[in-house]
Order: C-alpha cells, then structure tokens, then sequence
C-alpha cells in the first residue's frame, strides 16, 4: 500500500471525505468492495482518471485473500471501464515483491508490461522508492 494503516477514527474520517470530494469532482472513483451475502466491507477499489486511461489500486482485508474476491472486482471494474466511451486503457502497478497482487492482476486478464524503478514508496515496507510491475489491459 501506498499509506500506513489509519491510527485514528479521524484519519479514517478524513479519507473517506476525501473519497467522496474526488468522486464529485470527477477525478477519481473509489469504490468500496463488499461481501454479497452480508454487505461487510472488506475492501476498496480506486480508479483515478487520466485522459483516455484509468489507473487503478485497491486494497483487500486479509481475511478475503486467495478467494478471487479482488479479481471478480478488478475484472467487473475494467470491463466496465474499457465500455466508456474514452477510455483505452486500464492500468496499475504492484511492487515487484507481492506476487499475489501480481496474479491478481493477471487472473484479471492484465498483461504485464515492463518493470519501473524506484518508482513508487510504499511506506510499511520502505522509505525509499521500490521497483514496480505496470500492467495493463486496452481495448482493442
């Protein structure tokens, strides 16, 4: 992840007031993802609009992992997305050391594109900027 977990209710307040503001003004859609059976939040998908691409993260409780919860979200989002008019292409990037976010991505029908260095800070594993995977999927 690209932040440290909330200490503070507060923090978490201000997260999701800051969701609601992008989602607003049209500059990202973060959306959060839930159980069918029970509507419990388990996690959140966020797509931030850039031209004709979109550039998605997400986060999934580690309770859900390994159950293709992430890859039903990222895939329903994406066909989604690539059916607007406008948008090419859907993009994200993972750290070259979560190979379960790497899968995740490819069961998603993502390619793996190429390898950014020293790209991104993901604070609970370093200070310094790590290598990362992009992948992508594009209409065609």
């Amino acid at each position: 992840m690209v932040w440290r977990p909330h200490s503070f209710l507060e923090t978490t307040r201000e997260f999701i007031a800051g969701c609601v503001a992008q989602w607003d003004a049209g500059s990202a859609l973060p959306y959060v993802v839930t159980l069918k059976s029970s509507g419990q939040l388990i996690g959140m998908l966020d797509a931030r609009l850039h031209s004709h691409v979109v550039n998605i993260g997400y986060v999934l409780a580690r309770s859900q992992w390994g159950q293709g919860l992430m890859v039903e979200a990222v895939k329903a989002f994406t066909a989604h997305a690539l059916g607007a008019p406008g948008i090419f292409r859907v993009e994200a990037t993972c750290d070259v050391d979560n190979r379960s976010s790497a899968r995740a991505l490819e069961k998603s029908g993502f390619l793996l594109e190429g390898r950014l260095a020293r790209h991104t800070i993901h604070p609970n594993i370093s200070a310094e900027p790590r290598d990362c995977f992009i992948y992508a999927a594009c209409r065609r």
